[in-house]
């Protein structure tokens, strides 16, 4: 009865130890790296685009300056 629990409670280890590598291993990827954060107003609509470089109405592109 003892080698059994010792063994499950090994397995059990074994499998948290896995999620966690595969946890970390995807948290590298940053979806939003890449993403333009800063707000602005959009020319054609007057939507104030929070976040991208499009407008999510009229697809409008952001002016550049």
């Amino acid at each position: 009865m003892g080698a059994s629990l010792y063994f499950l409670i090994i397995i059990i280890f074994i499998f948290v130890g896995m999620a966690v590598l595969i946890a970390r291993s995807n948290r590298a990827e940053d979806t939003y790296v890449d993403l333009e954060m800063n707000a602005w107003n959009c020319p054609e609509c007057e939507f104030h685009v929070q976040a991208g470089d499009t407008c999510i109405y009229c697809g409008e592109e952001k002016p550049t300056l």
